[in-house]
């Protein structure tokens, strides 16, 4: 942990007004610094962030949502081909916003470069993954955020895990007091959006490699509220050939 985190005091009510604001107070942090290594040939010139889906950059769809929702203050952690994602957005101006570029000198996971951010424009922050598609509404997630008082919170979608096998399900003497037929369990699983106050970022170590799943845990740990958001609409994470493909397949079909 490189610092202790204190809990924001500020105002969170008139929910309402915040989320209806022309202007919504947060800013966006875009992890894009991965190497995509299960993407590669792919990826080794151009990194996974500005892969074409259906004629664009993938990370250009979350940041149309977002620019429509009012956002305007873009951070983007980068790493692998680092100078391609500047040069591909620049300033910002052309998007009628301001963008910031941090340089992970090594990769520091899935939300290790957060912590180099030292400027903030509000206490409210998101984090996405560079490589998402998805028609998340960031106006209904935050509102959850603020509505929970949360420090932390996680876009999550169920996931099924199909068991092909009849189940034993024993008691303490082992024996066998009941039977499932080919069970179906559901998980809610991370999708790599969150939205958490910029105090959290405190959490996480400087100079290492950190993943999200660590700071959930440490925040957890830290006695701070994380909160999981029930997402029902289309996400889709291109870490892998095939899931790139069917992104290829589905941006056709989709109101992005």
């Amino acid at each position: 942990m490189s610092g202790k985190y204190i809990k924001s005091t500020r105002n969170r009510e008139k929910v309402g007004s915040q989320v209806d604001s022309p202007v919504l107070p947060f800013e966006a942090i875009i992890v894009a610094g991965g190497r995509g290594e299960r993407l590669m040939p792919l990826t080794a010139h151009l990194p996974k962030p500005l892969l074409p889906v259906g004629g664009k950059p993938i990370v250009e769809y979350s940041m149309q949502r977002l620019r429509k929702a009012g956002v305007k203050n873009f951070t983007f952690c980068v790493n692998h081909l680092a100078e391609l994602i500047q040069n591909h957005f620049g300033d910002g101006k052309s998007w009628s916003a301001e963008f910031e570029y941090l340089l992970e000198s090594e990769p520091l996971g899935t939300i290790g470069g957060a912590a180099l951010k030292e400027n903030f424009k509000f206490e409210d922050l998101l984090v996405i993954n560079g490589d998402l598609l998805t028609t998340i509404n960031f106006e209904k997630f935050y509102s959850f955020f603020l509505e929970e008082d949360a420090d932390l919170a996680v876009a999550t979608i169920p996931y099924r895990v199909h068991l092909p096998y009849g189940i034993l399900e024993m008691d303490e003497q082992n024996e066998v007091v009941g039977v499932k037929e080919k069970p179906i369990f559901t998980f809610r699983i991370n999708t790599g959006i969150y939205f958490l106050r910029k105090e959290v970022l405190k959490l996480i170590p400087q100079g290492c490699r950190y993943d999200a799943i660590d700071l959930i845990k440490s925040a957890i740990e830290n006695g701070l509220k994380v909160a999981s958001y029930p997402m029902h609409e289309y996400w889709i994470d291109i870490g892998q050939i095939e899931d790139y493909q069917r992104a290829q397949e589905d941006v056709q079909h989709l109101e992005l």
